[in-house]
């Protein structure tokens, strides 16, 4: 078979085109140079290579792209080290010797000799583009920019998001392996700079590109409170545990609203569902309404003054803030809502500071994760988790109110609630000129936060999940099956539904009629309330025992019933395991002190103390333990 000989200087096709092996930048990479103007080198696979069978192409045929002034030049250079290319085992003299009789350097020789024998084509004698620099220039070496565009494209332009520092551990690697001298940092931090935002918002970030011309580079210039907000979410940099049992229940999720102008926190929720329009909602209505209820329920000293309708949102191309009802809320209460255009990180790096400024606070807390694996070190996150999402909120707003807003913050040279009441309370006499819009009905600002749909009303009421709802306000939307008969322009009508995903057990109906919304019950109000996520596990879990026949509501919660027997099953037998376990090594404890005291050893201060512990312990019955003092 033919075998393919990755030596410097062998000439290989690539893409129809042939190169010449330059070096190697990796164990199964090769640096091409191409034999042809105008020379551009790259970094191929080796498994992508085709050897060329016949010798490379006549010199000739390189000779006839370059103009007379650079054929005569590579000819004349030819011609004066034609005579080194015959001596096997040629010595410095000899090209002293050849220097000499033509007025060259001896460098120079040197030169030419090793781009001839490296691409083996009098072209390659023609004079080179010189990396002078200047303006609109590079000053890297042709090797390493193809280092540079080969690692650009493997690493930096995937969605693996490695980070710069890997990026041009990567380039100085290949450029040692290919024998050249690597770049520094800031020229590839400046050469990432250069590629397009939507080659990076594309294959970098994995979101759909979208034209983006005419967006202004800068952020808009704000001019007031509520003129622009920006909402954002992360996962809470902390375990939490179960208000009951104390176990572990894994990190929360929160949403975060701030105002623009005076980076104030405009509204907040902390959840532990996952992210969604709900998540949305909630903190937009948490940031609309008036805060003094929230405080009081938490029991928070201080004041949190922003509330009041925004004059437009800025939020990202999630999914969760592109949902159909978000789109009506802003519609509804003329919000513009903007979406951050791709690659335009000025349009969301304030918000994403200030989440980064809290989670910086939250490692403070017990049970915190920290930021990365290497900031967290042996910390047993899950040891030390102790607040629970109750414990959490009620500690976030004391940090918001009485710390983040009280701090003087960088970009402002102030705090933001100097910022905030600068804006409101104005100049001169200190009135205040005017006070933000809120909706005057709080009931519909709720509903038309909730998750939105519409339904058909039937003579059983409307059926949504398999649950299905029924008040006798909803006959007037029912039409009796005998006018439908009579007429095939009768048809029962759509009513818009919302439902809260915390509590199913009502939904909330729109009647235009009164211009409101009505609640109606489940159809057998003997059910218990539930919420969205144990809804769609029990659905799943009927589905595997109902077949044969459609599912009915009252599968649904019987599934639901009996999920809920297997939880409290498990943390019975899990509180219980816990308990066994830990008797089982206070025993081994016990038994260890016993021996140490027969053996008349020294015992420490620690064991003293885990001793009376012991002895203080009333679950401890059927052991007999006298003070430490009388031990020893």
């Amino acid at each position: 078979m033919n075998v393919i000989s990755f030596k410097i200087g062998t000439s290989v096709f690539h893409q129809d085109k042939l190169y010449t092996i330059k070096a190697y930048p990796s164990f199964n990479e090769v640096l091409l140079k191409s034999v042809e103007k105008p020379y551009k080198e790259c970094i191929v696979k080796v498994n992508t290579l085709i050897k060329e069978s016949k010798n490379a192409t006549s010199k000739v045929e390189h000779l006839v792209d370059l103009d007379d002034k650079e054929y005569k030049k590579a000819l004349e250079r030819y011609h004066i080290i034609k005579p080194l290319l015959d001596i096997e085992k040629r010595s410095t003299q000899d090209i002293q010797t050849v220097a000499d009789k033509h007025s060259k350097g001896v460098a120079t020789i040197y030169r030419w000799l090793e781009k001839y024998e490296t691409y083996g084509t009098v072209s390659s004698l023609a004079t080179a583009y010189k990396n002078c620099g200047g303006k609109l220039k590079g000053r890297l070496d042709k090797s390493v920019e193809a280092i540079i565009e080969s690692v650009f494209e493997d690493f930096y332009l995937d969605e693996q998001q490695y980070p710069i520092s890997v990026i041009y551990q990567k380039i100085v690697e290949k450029c040692r392996y290919a024998n050249q001298t690597p770049p520094t940092d800031n020229t590839i931090r400046t050469r990432l700079k250069k590629i397009h935002p939507k080659l990076v918002a594309k294959y970098r970030k994995n979101v759909s590109v979208r034209d983006t011309r005419g967006m202004p580079g800068k952020f808009p210039k704000v001019k007031m409170p509520l003129d622009i907000i920006q909402i954002d979410h992360t996962k809470v940099d902390v375990m939490l545990v179960d208000e009951i049992t104390r176990e572990t229940i894994g990190r929360p999720n929160i949403t975060v609203a701030i105002d623009v102008y005076s980076r104030m926190i405009y509204g907040f929720y902390i959840s532990l569902e996952s992210i969604n329009f709900f998540s949305v909602g909630q903190c937009l209505l948490n940031a609309i309404l008036p805060k003094e209820d929230l405080l009081h329920y938490h029991n928070i000293q201080g004041e949190w003054p922003v509330y009041g309708l925004p004059r437009k949102v800025h939020m990202d191309n999630a999914k969760e803030f592109r949902s159909t009802s978000l789109e009506k809320f802003c519609q509804e209460y003329s919000i513009e809502n903007q979406y951050r255009p791709v690659a335009h990180p000025e349009y969301g790096g304030m918000i994403e500071r200030v989440i980064e400024t809290h989670m910086k606070a939250v490692h403070q807390l017990p049970g915190t994760t920290f930021s990365n694996i290497k900031q967290k070190g042996t910390y047993d996150s899950e040891y030390h988790a102790s607040m629970t999402i109750q414990e959490l909120e009620q500690w976030y707003l004391d940090f918001v109110i009485n710390i983040y807003h009280k701090t003087e913050h960088s970009s402002l040279g102030m705090s933001p609630e100097e910022k905030f009441y600068q804006a409101f309370l104005g100049v001169g006499d200190g009135t205040i000129p005017f006070l933000p819009s809120a909706p005057a009905n709080t009931i519909k600002l709720r509903m038309a936060l909730l998750p939105a749909f519409e339904r058909t009303v039937q003579k059983n009421g409307i059926t949504i999940d398999y649950i299905t709802y029924f008040s006798e306000t909803l006959r007037k939307w029912i039409v009796p099956s005998e006018y439908k008969k009579l007429s095939a322009k009768i048809h029962t009508k759509s009513v818009m539904c919302r439902r809260d995903p915390r509590d199913i057990s009502k939904l909330y109906v729109y009647d235009p009629d009164i211009n409101d919304y009505i609640i109606v019950p489940y159809s057998d109000i003997r059910k218990p309330a539930i919420n969205l996520s144990e809804l769609r596990k029990s659905i799943a879990d009927a589905k595997k025992e109902v077949i044969g026949r459609e599912l009915e509501m009252h599968d649904i919660f019987r599934s639901y019933e009996r999920l809920s027997t297997y939880v409290e099953k498990a943390k019975r037998e899990k509180r219980s395991t816990l308990r066994r376990n830990s008797s089982k090594q206070h025993t081994k404890k016990i038994l260890e002190y016993e021996e140490k005291i027969l053996k008349k050893e020294p015992i420490s201060r620690d064991e003293k103390l885990i001793i009376q512990e012991i002895d203080d312990d009333d679950d401890r019955e059927g052991y007999d333990y006298y003070p430490v003092d009388e031990v020893l």
